[in-house]
Formats: structure tokens, C-alpha cells, sequence
């Protein structure tokens, strides 16, 4: 994957994070399909924790540090410049 498709996809997870955390939905646990996207964006940067659902606050904070890891190029060697 090359870095501007998984800030693409990382940067739009983040946005509906942060939408259901703007309605109060924060402490409820994302769905499984979310849950699974950001499995993949962990995958995609050498970072394994496996699939589960955290609520959105979690999700949300754990996307900000790995956005944050990528634009610095700290995680940049797993995907391909571009």
C-alpha cells in the first residue's frame, strides 16, 4: 500500500470516529467492519494487535498516533512511497 492511499483510508476511519464521538457515541464500541479496517491499517504498518472493537474514543486516539507515526516517516518502510 503506498503511503497517500493509507493516509487516505486512515484519515477517512478517522473521520467517522470522530463524527459518532461529535453525536455521543464515543464509548460505543465500534463495529466489527471498522474494527477490521483499522486491523488493517495496524497490518499495513508492521503494527499486529489483531481485530478487535474498542470503542470510538480508542479508535479514534489509536488512528491519530498511527497518522502521526506515518506523516513523520517513522512507519513509512512497510508501505511504498507514493
Amino acid at each position: 500500500m503506498t503511503v497517500s492511499a493509507w493516509l487516505k483510508k486512515a484519515k477517512k476511519l478517522l473521520e467517522t470516529f470522530e463524527y459518532e464521538i461529535s453525536i455521543k457515541n464515543g464509548s460505543k464500541k465500534m463495529t466489527m467492519a471498522q474494527a477490521t479496517s483499522l486491523n488493517e491499517l495496524q497490518h499495513e504498518i508492521g503494527s499486529h494487535h489483531g481485530i478487535k472493537q474498542v470503542t470510538y474514543k480508542e479508535g479514534a486516539q489509536t488512528l491519530v498516533e498511527m497518522i502521526a507515526m506515518v506523516e513523520s516517516g517513522r512507519k513509512t518502510p512497510p508501505l511504498t512511497a507514493g
